[in-house]
């Protein structure tokens, strides 16, 4: 992040206690006095929560955005749908809007209902304290964690962003929620720019699970124009450093694991194995105890449906090559001090093509297995 962090021009925001956890903020709200617009990528499960399904229709415009942790709102029916429109509602009339020009984004424990009343509280207290202090990013930023560890928040140019995410971490669109706000104009191309930049996230994996409400916002005030070049400049650089420090952040995570794939037939094929590799346990806690257990690397790779060439495929370790064909010698002692390390990496050259993807992922340790043992976030 920058050593001076900018915030965009045109926005109010915060975030409050209400009650929802134990401790802490759990409630932030985004206001746009002028108005925004919007654009988003969201989850591709067919579970998808009440908040998703809702922001999507109200897209692409608004003047509001309600964030609350602790409940997902997810596969409550039609009872979570009304109550997600409730807190839209309420939101419309506190800020003299109307209902279609709120967004709503939830995350927390599936199947819980929505404090409705607790929610409506923060939501007032939060209108009225924009008129003393309507910018309080940190603020918004606290209220969005769930297991999170630290506070994630970039800013580059005219782009600041905040997300939360440490476990249900799985590529398809968007693992997490993620809010960047930009004073810089949308012009018609700048949404597809963004859907190409928000792409970092779906090369990253924690545990190879989907969330119910994974949702990527980009929202401007539109309040200045920059060049197009600029516009996809500081919105990848904010874009590559959530996405940093999501995987940095993984539930109970010791390394950070770069995944490689060489040699497919296509990038699709790279990526769809270097997927299939990020989600296996095997390799996951292999990397936890340090060992350079090139098996399983290769074993996983045989058992996906991406086309290799078996005879030349290779396997290297941290950058030490351990299969090609057929096992290498290689020394284990200095391997071994290689996977010591916090960021190591494997990767696979499939021999077929000049396809490849990069992934980042994390091990599996007896700490992520504590923490989701007994969620209830």
């Amino acid at each position: 992040m920058s050593s001076k962090t900018y915030f965009p021009d045109g926005f109010q925001i915060g975030g409050r206690a209400c009650g929802m956890k134990k401790e802490g903020k759990d409630l932030g709200v985004i206001f746009c006095p002028g108005g925004f617009k919007a654009a988003a990528v969201f989850t591709r499960n067919r579970f998808a929560a009440a908040p998703v399904i809702i922001s999507r229709k109200h897209l692409p415009s608004g003047y509001a955005l309600v964030a609350n942790s602790k409940c997902a709102n997810a596969a409550t029916g039609k009872r979570g749908f009304r109550d997600a429109l409730n807190i839209c509602s309420f939101t419309a009339r506190s800020f003299g809007v109307k209902t279609d020009e709120v967004l709503v984004a939830s995350t927390g424990v599936i199947g819980a209902f929505l404090p409705v009343a607790k929610m409506k509280k923060g939501i007032s207290d939060l209108r009225e304290n924009f008129l003393k202090n309507p910018c309080s990013p940190t603020d918004f930023a606290d209220s969005i964690m769930t297991t999170d560890t630290v506070r994630k928040i970039s800013s580059f140019g005219n782009f600041w962003a905040c997300a939360k995410g440490s476990g249900m971490i799985n590529p398809d669109m968007a693992t997490f929620l993620c809010f960047i706000l930009t004073d810089a104009r949308l012009a018609p191309g700048m949404k597809k720019i963004f859907r190409e930049e928000a792409d970092v996230f779906n090369r990253m994996s924690v545990d190879g699970e989907m969330s119910t409400n994974d949702s990527v916002f980009l929202i401007s005030s539109m309040k200045k124009t920059i060049p197009e070049s600029r516009f996809r400049k500081d919105l990848a650089a904010v874009c590559g450093e959530i996405a940093a420090k999501i995987i940095s952040d993984g539930e109970g995570r010791k390394k950070i694991i770069e995944v490689h794939v060489t040699g497919a037939r296509s990038e699709a094929e790279a990526r769809q194995l270097a997927d299939f590799l990020a989600a296996s346990p095997l390799i996951k806690t292999a990397f936890n105890g340090e060992s350079p257990n090139w098996g399983r690397i290769l074993s996983r790779t045989g058992a996906s449906r991406v086309s290799m060439n078996t005879e030349k495929l290779s396997v290297y370790i941290c950058g030490t090559p351990v299969y090609r064909g057929g096992p290498l010698r290689f020394n284990d002692k200095n391997l071994r001090g290689l996977l010591r390390k916090q960021e190591v990496s494997f990767k696979v050259d499939l021999a077929a093509g000049g396809g490849e993807c990069v992934f980042a992922t994390t091990d599996f340790s007896e700490e992520y297995v504590k923490i989701n043992a007994g969620y209830l976030s």
